[in-house]
């Protein structure tokens, strides 16, 4: 007994000295100033500083990108906080916005749909949520089982620092050719990312993305319910609006098929759908470069109908 003691202190002193050692490196290499999830930083300081009621909008880069958050502002007379970054970190945003959340907040919820395709897609891809964690090493609750999660979390974000490091030594200390217009600085007070605004080169579509996956994902459905609950008891309102979709990859996915998603997404959940069915698809025009990111024009419609949505739900519900 006494010998299996002393082996269980030995494994706890070498574990505490590992964490301890990456916890120094983390500190040591600084994070990233221009890597797209430095907005998370502007993102957090909003919802932690911005009092309520706010208007927040939170999802993947079709939110970053697909919404003008001043015009939100100005039309509707609230505080509009752009939460939305990337479909690679799931639902881990959304699970750091529940610390944050005030009675009267208006929480709008835009998944993309590649999100329902696997639980790994819904609850967030690790290689993404270690850069987006080296912003905030505090984030690693967010994870899921987190106790067990955390060490190889940190262990992950030391390893993708020491690869960006070599990697700027590679290229002069200038990654901007991968980069391109993703760069954390070019969201503004609001969180909207706008490096694609008055683009006037817009690059097309970098794929041929075939149709959406409208899969009907139990886990999903089971923590949106749960999330509206959870906001519910603040105060807070959570209504879900459909993402930016392409008219092309829409017809490939099946008009059917898409409304079948909404269907068990208003059965399973409680959350009120924003969008109008009529209006789940955008005209190829309207996009930048994915099926999900919205150029300007498109970017200024779907923000008139969201706030037209918005208006109209409330007024029906004073």
């Amino acid at each position: 007994m006494r010998s299996s003691n002393l082996l269980f202190l030995r494994l706890l002193q070498v574990s505490s000295l590992v964490f301890l050692a990456i916890l120094g490196l983390l500190s040591a290499i600084q994070p990233d100033p221009e890597h797209y999830y430095r907005s998370s930083i502007i993102k957090s300081e909003l919802l932690k500083q911005t009092p309520a009621p706010r208007i927040i909008v939170v999802g993947g880069s079709n939110i970053a990108w697909g919404i003008d958050s001043g015009l939100i502002e100005k039309e509707l007379g609230l505080p509009a906080i752009n939460d939305g970054l990337d479909l690679h970190l799931g639902i881990t945003p959304l699970l750091e916005l529940k610390a944050y959340i005030q009675p009267g907040d208006i929480i709008v919820i835009s998944l993309e749909y590649y999100n329902f395709a696997s639980p790994d897609e819904f609850f967030g891809i690790p290689q993404y949520q270690a850069d987006w964690i080296e912003f905030s090493p505090a984030r690693v609750v967010h994870l899921q089982n987190p106790y067990q999660n955390a060490l190889p979390m940190l262990a992950m974000v030391l390893q993708r620092k020491i690869n960006r490091e070599v990697n700027a030594i590679l290229y002069n200390n200038d990654l901007s050719e991968f980069r391109g217009i993703y760069n954390g600085q070019n969201f503004n007070k609001y969180g909207d990312f706008i490096g694609h605004i008055k683009e006037n080169n817009a690059p097309g579509m970098n794929a041929d993305y075939g149709g959406f996956p409208v899969n009907q994902l139990d886990e999903a459905y089971d923590f949106l319910e749960e999330f509206n609950k959870f906001a519910t008891q603040q105060g807070a309102i959570v209504f879900y609006e459909a993402p930016a979709a392409r008219q092309t990859n829409c017809e490939l996915t099946g008009e059917k098929y898409i409304r079948k998603f909404y269907n068990v997404l208003q059965t399973r959940t409680k959350i009120p759908l924003l969008t109008s069915i009529k209006d789940l698809c955008y005209p190829d025009d309207y996009f930048y470069d994915t099926p999900y990111h919205l150029n300007e024009q498109g970017r200024e419609v779907r923000t008139e109908r969201l706030i037209q949505n918005l208006k109209n739900y409330l007024e029906e519900n004073k």
